[in-house]
């Protein structure tokens, strides 16, 4: 089962001029953070897949393709969804279930699976013409990848080892106004899933899964952060807590946080981390 916390508050100078500091605790606890990194604008591409897809191993192959271009601005997220395409099986080792209730809400409101896949999101662009095929996802990035930083986020996970819990410090910062509503989704995702995939006529029985959605911290579509926050808003802080399940391997997990505008839900910025 999952644990969960969160909390917000606006926070002063202080604190934020110590925000990333080593918090004292147990000797089990690790922290992963890095508060002096360059602020840019990150993009996040939602990558709807599933193990028994015949074709979605060239979409993940399209995600590295462009996160050796693109670096630390792309940040992925695999959500395997529907019965079809990620529900388990007997047949040929299929045996795990990597579908979550959130990628399956997520794939229902905006239809991505209902018209076949691999199909995906880049920062959910276009309302309600979201949807684009793998083929175009290299061409989209290009053309948005230059797009200015209208807020931040800061990232800190403590991992305590003992409880085998990860909380995540968030810290968001508005550059620009947003005349909007603005959302925040905190999800846990995890790297190097060695489980079957089909790939065309083929099956690879050591396929590795990466970026793949596991569970979720807030609701699908998040919780209210603010509304028309402007470039004078303080700081706001967010924390968050997570028990990781037995087969969430630490050393492979991240969190991905992101904000969106809740009128058109286009993501303003997305961040992630690993858990330790």
């Amino acid at each position: 089962m999952i644990g969960l916390l969160s909390s917000c508050d606006y926070v002063d100078r202080e604190v934020v001029a110590n925000y990333g500091k080593e918090k004292t605790g147990p000797i089990d606890t690790t922290t992963n953070g890095d508060t002096s990194e360059v602020r840019m604008r990150k993009f996040l591409i939602e990558d709807f897949t599933g193990h028994k897809c015949l074709n979605c191993p060239s979409a993940a192959n399209e995600i590295k393709q462009i996160e050796e271009l693109y670096g630390e601005k792309v940040v992925a997220m695999a959500l395997h969804v529907t019965g079809q395409f990620a529900g388990p099986s007997q047949i040929n080792g299929f045996t795990a279930d990597y579908r979550t209730p959130e990628g399956t809400e997520i794939d229902i409101f905006f239809g991505v699976s209902v018209s076949g896949l691999p199909l995906g999101m880049i920062n959910r662009i276009g309302y309600p013409n979201t949807i684009i095929s793998a083929d175009d996802w290299r061409t989209q990035m290009s053309n948005i990848i230059n797009t200015p930083i209208d807020a931040w986020i800061g990232m800190k996970n403590t991992y305590n080892e003992s409880l085998n819990k990860v909380t995540c410090d968030l810290k968001i910062d508005f550059e620009n106004n947003i005349n909007d509503d603005v959302k925040i989704c905190v999800f846990l995702v995890q790297d190097s899933i060695v489980s079957p995939q089909t790939d065309g006529l083929a099956i690879i029985p050591n396929y590795v899964h990466m970026h793949m959605l596991r569970k979720a911290l807030t609701p699908a579509f998040g919780e209210l952060l603010i509304s028309n926050p402007t470039s004078a808003t303080p700081e706001i802080s967010k924390s968050y807590s997570v028990v990781l399940s037995s087969d969430n391997v630490p050393e492979h997990c991240k969190i991905v946080a992101y904000i969106y505008k809740a009128s058109n839900y286009e993501i303003i910025q997305v961040q992630e981390k690993h858990v330790k």
